[in-house]
This record gives structure tokens, C-alpha cells and sequence, in this order.
């Protein structure tokens, strides 16, 4: 925590420090309004990429035996995601867990190995579109560091899918349970396809919704632009280890706004934009999100599929 709230001050200092050297850029782009009707527009996206994240977030539980109906997922999950921005290192995910272990009594183990297995397909898609949008958009940036690290990143994913789960790992009982998470879906070709098209349905609307916000400050993002940017905006929450990623996704903006070709103060106002809409539309599904649960909660839930209690009896 202290390491993390560390890192905040510091992001945020040198945040105040650039935006005080550029004042005059800035107080420029704020002073053109943004329409309600765009706002509006950036919400309804990213609302579609609370949906799709959700969806896919909801098959790795159901792939583990659980039962757990579309809204009962929506409303778990776009109402933890913002514990994010309050807990590092994805607090959201602790809550879901605890949420998890209290109504459907599953094991820690098995929220972690499909939590797991859905990460790195998430980076691993990432990363093939980040390769194809950087080719798209000018061939000679297919090369370098930058390249690499998405190359290496897919492959690692894709290898993962292949042969992690086949290991044999019974020498370390608790890695060989987490790399089951891949053996699941492996065994459900149904539930791998249906996660590869939610994960490309969410990179898709988070590209509209990165689109938007930099068209409100009058950048226009190509398609291969808004995915590349995107996926490098996934990447770098890999770990958050500051609240939401706070700092870090903002960085990493200005850092790709060498290869896109927009200034540091524009990355910083889209993504200004894009984490106010990310807070007003998860507020607004807590209101709902968080009753709604509280009632699930008073229904006796059956028990987990090879869960410890199982064994007993």
C-alpha cells in the first residue's frame, strides 16, 4: 500500500509540474466544449465495454461449475470494478473473489487459475492486434523494442494455451491446480471460441471509446490507431500497482502518442475524459449493481463442482 500510494504522489506530481509548464496548451483544448451528445456517445461505449468484460469475466466462472446468471455477473463485476481505483493490484478482483467464496462456496485456487487463464488470453489478443495495427498503420514501425515486447507477449499467450495445463506439474500441487485454469476451456472448444469473440468485442468498443475521447479534443484516431492504442493501454495494468492503473495508463499515453502522433497534453485530456465517464457509469451501476446482489445473497446457493465440501460429503 505504501508503495503504492508512493508511486500515485509521484505520478501525480510530475503530472502537476508537465500541466503547469503547458498551461497555455491545455487551458487551449478546455476551452472548446464538449458536446453532451458526445459525452453521452463515449458513456453508451464504454458501458459496452463493461458488457463485454463482464461476459467474459462471467465464462471463466461458469467454465469452473458455477452457475451465475448474466446479471447476476454484470452487476458483480462493473460494481467491483471500481474498487480499482480505491485498492491496488486489482482490489475489484479480491472482492469477486470474496464474493465468490460466500455464495458459491468456491475455492480460492479455482477463481485464481480461471482469473488466470483469462488474463493472459486477454493480453495475448491484445497483443495480435497491437502487431496488425502497428503493420497497418506504417510498415517500417514493425520493428524495434516496442514490436518485440507484443511478439513476445503473444507468443507467450499462445503458448500458454497450447501446452500450459499439459506440464506436468504434481510436484507443485498449487501451480499444477492454477494451470488447470487453461485445461478447462481447452476441453470446452464452445467456451474458448465464445471468450476469443468477447475479447475482441471489448478491445473493438474500447478502440470507439479511445476513438471518442480523443475526437473530442480533435484527434482523430484511425481504427488500427484506436486498437493499437487500446491494447497498450490493457498492457499497462498488467499489474496496477496504483489504483486503477492511475499514472501509469496516462504514461503510457503520452509514450504512444510518439508513434501516433499527438502531444502529451492531448493524451492526458482524452484519458482525463475517459476515466471521468469510467467513474460516472460505474457509480451509476453501483446504485443498482450492489442491492441487487445483497438480495442474491439471501438464496441458499448449491455448491461448487469439486469443491473442498464436496469431498466431505
Amino acid at each position: 500500500m505504501f508503495l503504492s500510494l508512493s508511486l500515485t504522489a509521484l505520478l501525480a506530481f510530475l503530472a502537476y509540474v508537465y500541466v503547469r509548464n503547458h498551461w497555455e496548451e491545455f487551458s487551449f483544448l478546455w476551452s472548446r466544449p464538449i458536446g453532451y451528445r458526445l459525452w453521452l456517445t463515449v458513456g453508451a461505449a464504454y458501458t459496452l465495454t463493461l458488457v463485454f468484460n463482464s461476459e467474459i469475466l462471467r465464462l471463466g466462472i461458469v467454465v469452473q461449475g458455477t452457475d451465475i446468471k448474466f446479471l447476476e455477473g454484470l452487476a458483480l463485476n462493473m460494481s467491483t470494478m471500481a474498487a480499482n481505483y480505491f485498492i491496488p493490484l486489482k482490489g475489484g478482483a479480491g472482492l469477486r473473489a470474496i464474493y465468490f467464496l460466500s455464495r458459491y462456496r468456491m475455492p480460492l485456487t479455482n477463481f485464481i487459475s480461471q482469473l488466470l487463464a483469462i488474463s493472459v488470453h486477454t493480453l495475448a489478443v491484445g497483443s495480435f492486434l497491437a502487431l496488425i495495427s502497428l503493420l497497418v498503420m506504417a510498415p517500417e514501425r514493425f520493428q524495434g523494442p516496442l514490436v518485440g515486447y507484443f511478439a513476445v507477449t503473444f507468443g507467450l499467450g499462445l503458448g500458454s494455451l497450447l501446452y500450459l495445463g499439459r506440464i506436468n506439474l504434481t510436484r507443485f500441487p498449487k501451480l499444477n491446480n492454477l494451470a488447470k485454469g487453461w485445461d478447462l476451456f481447452r476441453a470446452d472448444k464452445k467456451a474458448l471460441f465464445k471468450l476469443t469473440v468477447f475479447q475482441l468485442a471489448y478491445y473493438f468498443s474500447l478502440a470507439l471509446v479511445n476513438h471518442l475521447c480523443f475526437k473530442a479534443f480533435h484527434i482523430s484516431l484511425s481504427l488500427p490507431q484506436a486498437l493499437f492504442y487500446s491494447a497498450g493501454q490493457i498492457h499497462s495494468t498488467i499489474i496496477n500497482l496504483t489504483p486503477a492503473g492511475l499514472g501509469i495508463v496516462e504514461t503510457f499515453g503520452i509514450l504512444a502518442g510518439q508513434i501516433l502522433g499527438f502531444s502529451p497534453a492531448h493524451a492526458l485530456m482524452a484519458q482525463g475524459l475517459n476515466r471521468l465517464t469510467q467513474l460516472s457509469v460505474m457509480v451509476l451501476i453501483s446504485l443498482w449493481g450492489w442491492p441487487y446482489l445483497n438480495r442474491l445473497k439471501s438464496v441458499n446457493p448449491p455448491l461448487v463442482k469439486g469443491s473442498a465440501s464436496d469431498c466431505h460429503n
